[in-house]
């Protein structure tokens, strides 16, 4: 397994089984987006214990995921993930989606996302409306006229 690390990204390519994430999820850093590189070979796990670890992994990680794959990988592997990417479109789809953002712009969103996972829509508006609010307290110096 190897894993890329930039201030905003994380990538891992080699990985046989998700479930080897867990053995190094301290060598991942604080990525706001952590891209899984997928073969045909590549598992979420060897049993239905090591599968529900790593869903509950993704499912809890401050950071979005996504599998990354030349061809359509397993739906078990996608459906643990945030999302699928196409391997071909993986570098264009992270710079549009990161594109003239400052890290804590995309912080923000990156908690928005991750709050959509579980939280109750009133939740997710109510915490994009605070990412909002802090964000335009930056830009205004200060000010977020809450």
């Amino acid at each position: 397994m190897t894993i890329n690390k930039s201030e905003i990204i994380t990538s891992i390519c080699q990985i046989s089984s998700l479930y080897q994430l867990l053995d190094y999820k301290e060598q991942l850093g604080e990525p706001c987006l952590l891209l899984i590189h997928t073969d045909s070979s590549t598992v979420l796990g060897a049993d239905d214990s090591e599968k529900t670890a790593v869903r509950e992994f993704l499912a809890e990680a401050p950071f979005m995921s996504a599998i990354v794959s030349d061809s359509d990988a397993d739906s078990e592997l996608t459906d643990a993930a945030d999302m699928f990417i196409r391997a071909d479109e993986a570098d264009e789809y992270v710079e549009k989606l990161f594109k003239d953002k400052t890290k804590k712009q995309i912080q923000e969103i990156n908690a928005c996302f991750t709050a959509a996972r579980k939280a109750p829509a009133a939740k997710v508006l109510d915490i994009e409306s605070r990412a909002f609010y802090r964000l335009m307290a930056d830009k205004n110096g200060g000010n977020s006229n809450e």
